[in-house]
């Protein structure tokens, strides 16, 4: 028996990454895989990532997924089962292996021990102009640019509510990049991307769009429209224009903002965090000690 997770005649755009964790979670009910011990979350409408940590083994059969997934095991050797597309893979997958299942391939999946891993997810219309993505079918590789990001994406989204999401964002993207070049059906040609940085009038609009949204979440899509260039295009452009990726800047910025208003005194480390797009003043706290060395508090009595 077969467990529909998404389908594209089923759910809107939008919707087809949002509801994956309760989608999967059914799936595991239905086959009797115990639950993870923790399953975290960060969606976006062209990709997501879910972290999962202690899953119980089991086998589960899926109907064609939407976007290209990547799994990466982040567990001891597991020995795993693939099925799809005709063909079969059974062996031991070793920390940081992974395995890359194209959009709309039915499939079936066993894994013998408690299971740690990232799946990355990623829709066909991930770069946004205009071109679709299509990725070759992997049972079993390594690639140690795609782990690291899996380890870092991991880890970020275990964060909950302090989830850099620009961050998670921006490390889709990248990853994106990595499947367009190394793994994808594109031609040559399709895999060369711009070097070239922003113009005058592309940077004065970005600057001043986050330096008006320092207060709430901003997304790279945000960032990218200003600019009027598609994500992957953007991401790139402005880091080598501004010498920091947009993630970072963004979060830089909001410390510098944090610092002069800790300076003038007028207003708690609750107002401060609060203002600046934090979830919390534990976030703010956190993010700031970081980057500066020293806790918001520590930082007003020395200045």
């Amino acid at each position: 028996m077969t467990e529909r997770i998404h389908s594209p005649a089923v759910l809107p755009e939008r919707e087809l990454i949002a509801d994956h964790r309760d989608k999967w979670l059914a799936v595991l009910d239905k086959h009797g895989v115990r639950r993870p011990k923790s399953l975290h979350q960060v969606n976006f409408k062209v990709g997501g990532v879910q972290a999962t940590s202690g899953e119980g083994p089991g086998t589960v059969e899926l109907e064609p997924f939407y976007p290209h997934v990547l799994v990466i095991n982040l567990s001891r050797t597991q020995h795993m089962s693939q099925e799809r597309g005709g063909r079969r893979f059974e062996g031991d997958m070793l920390r940081g292996e992974m395995a890359l299942m194209p959009s709309g391939m039915p499939s079936k999946w066993s894994w013998r021990n408690e299971c740690d891993r990232v799946d990355l997810m990623v829709c066909p219309e991930v770069f946004g102009d205009g071109r679709r993505l299509d990725v070759i079918d992997r049972f079993h590789f390594r690639d140690p640019e795609l782990e690291a990001l899996a380890r870092r994406m991991h880890a970020e989204a275990g964060r909950d509510a302090m989830t850099e999401r620009l961050y998670v964002e921006s490390m889709i993207m990248q990853a994106a990049v990595i499947l367009l070049r190394r793994y994808s059906t594109a031609p040559e040609p399709a895999k060369t991307l711009p070097n070239s940085g922003l113009t005058r009038s592309q940077v004065r609009r970005v600057l001043d769009y986050i330096e008006e949204n320092l207060h709430r979440d901003v997304a790279l899509r945000d960032l990218a429209d200003v600019t009027d260039l598609s994500l992957h295009h953007f991401a790139r452009m402005f880091k080598r224009t501004m010498g920091a990726a947009p993630h970072r800047y963004v979060l830089e910025r909001r410390v510098d903002r944090a610092k002069e208003m800790l300076r003038d005194g007028g207003e708690s480390l609750v107002e401060i965090s609060l203002s600046l797009g934090f979830s919390s003043q534990s976030h703010f706290t956190n993010t700031f000690r970081r980057l500066v060395g020293a806790t918001p508090g520590e930082f007003r009595l020395q200045s």
